[in-house]
């Protein structure tokens, strides 16, 4: 009787647990890449927490500048153009987003590089503090934003905490306000 089996070389072998290894190497740098980074909260500093989204725009990224309103402090947030969760840590203060502006990095030439905004949010004296979801919206062919503010507290907090069990028990709201 005759074995119907295809027979495989020693060489076909050796390539194929070649390409296995080479495989799981890819798969275990993946996993490390995307593993996410520890939450190191500086002395001082309070966990601040929201959500932004960002619509109307051509470019790929854009960053949103931060700053208390005393100038003490200042903070560049990247944002993508899906809903991005952020969690920051700041010092405690009354805090500005004053303008969403374009990411400039690989720019070859000077465009409309940023919008003025006027959101404000307080981190207060609670160990961690939701700010609500932003979202923006460019008006098509203006050079005007629609901004809102929306609270879901409910549902982003108990996604927050799975990505970050060491959240503090309690966290307060304190939604941003547009002005």
């Amino acid at each position: 009787m005759r074995d119907s089996a295809p027979r495989v070389s020693a060489g076909g072998r050796r390539g194929r647990r070649l390409a296995a290894l080479a495989m799981g190497v890819a798969v275990l740098a993946g996993c490390s890449a995307f593993r996410r980074t520890p939450l190191d909260v500086p002395p001082g500093h309070r966990v601040v927490m929201g959500e932004i989204a960002v619509a109307g725009f051509s470019e790929p990224q854009v960053a949103l500048d931060i700053a208390r309103e005393d100038g003490a402090f200042r903070y560049e947030l990247p944002v993508d153009f899906r809903l991005t969760p952020f969690v920051i840590t700041l010092p405690p203060g009354r805090y500005q987003i004053t303008r969403l502006r374009f990411n400039e990095m690989g720019r070859t030439f000077p465009e409309e590089v940023g919008f003025p905004l006027r959101v404000t949010f307080d981190v207060g004296d609670a160990a961690a503090v939701y700010v609500g979801r932003l979202q923006i919206e460019r008006v098509v062919f203006a050079r005007q934003l629609r901004v809102t503010v929306r609270d879901d507290y409910e549902r982003a907090v108990p996604e927050f905490r799975a990505r970050y069990p060491e959240l503090p028990p309690s966290i307060a709201r304190a939604l941003m306000q547009t002005t």
